[in-house]
């Protein structure tokens, strides 16, 4: 029977000594039926020892790390028959909640999954900037996007045949000559009115389901999300989000951040 897997890409050393990866990791060891996966791009062999205590597969990896949808396309495909779901998220900024795969299976007429942040391009400085930069980079369809919702680039999964399409393309994407460099979250950005249109692709909008919410958005009030006292991210009925992503810039941050300095687990 086919797994499911989740993963994630890792450079270099610096966030293995923050307790924002020791909550990540200590979430993710929470999660049981499924594969973990880290790609590991110039991490030394004392923090792999460390990830190796919650990984299952640890990946070696020496492209270049603004690659790293290459690099995930390749392994894939070298084990597209091994598994049925497959999620990527950021490491340092996410905390999961529950089990996100419950989520996906319960959807099983979609086949690639997309989190929203709950703004629009138009009231995201940043995402306004990039939005400006990827329309000098095309040539047809050139029309403003500023009403579309924000997508998330570090949380997405789905089937692993369009995770691994995705990958591809996200790979084409910023091996592009530009006059700036283009990132995930610009392709993402300009395609929601596309991947819209597709049945099978589900934008996840945190006020319509519960598989994620991001900070970003409850920073800046584009987006009210309710914690318990066990701080915990909720929707308006209470019901915990499966990921609680860019939870460090919320105001339960240095709650999360105190808590698990008394309980540290991965010798950080």
């Amino acid at each position: 029977m086919k797994q499911n897997l989740i993963m994630t890409y890792l450079h270099g050393n610096d966030c293995m000594h923050m307790l924002e990866t020791e909550l990540y990791l200590q979430s993710l060891s929470r999660l049981k039926n499924c594969v973990k996966a880290v790609f590991v791009n110039n991490v030394n062999d004392g923090n792999i020892e460390i990830l190796s205590r919650i990984y299952d597969i640890i990946i070696p990896d020496n492209e270049n790390p603004e690659l790293a949808h290459l690099s995930i396309y390749k392994w894939l495909c070298e084990h597209v028959n091994e598994y049925e779901y497959v999620i990527n998220t950021d490491l340092r900024d996410v905390i999961f909640q529950r089990d996100p795969f419950e989520f996906l299976k319960a959807h099983p007429e979609k086949n690639m999954f997309f989190t929203l942040e709950g703004m629009t391009i138009q009231e995201s400085e940043c995402n306004r900037i990039w939005h400006q930069w990827y329309r000098n980079n095309i040539r047809f369809h050139k029309e403003e996007y500023l009403d579309s919702y924000v997508i998330n680039g570090g949380v997405w999964g789905g089937k692993i045949e369009q995770v691994m399409n995705f990958c591809l393309f996200i790979f084409t994407q910023v091996n592009m000559i530009s006059r700036a460099p283009i990132i995930n979250q610009q392709s993402m950005g300009y395609l929601y009115k596309f991947w819209k249109m597709n049945p099978q692709v589900m934008m996840c909008h945190p006020y319509e389901d519960v598989f994620c919410c991001t900070g970003e958005a409850i920073k800046y009030d584009n987006i009210d999300v309710y914690f318990n006292e066990d701080n915990i991210a909720c929707n308006k009925d209470g019901e915990p989000y499966y990921i609680f992503h860019q939870w460090d810039r919320t105001e339960v941050a240095q709650k999360l951040l105190e808590k698990q300095y008394t309980g540290l687990k991965f010798s950080i």
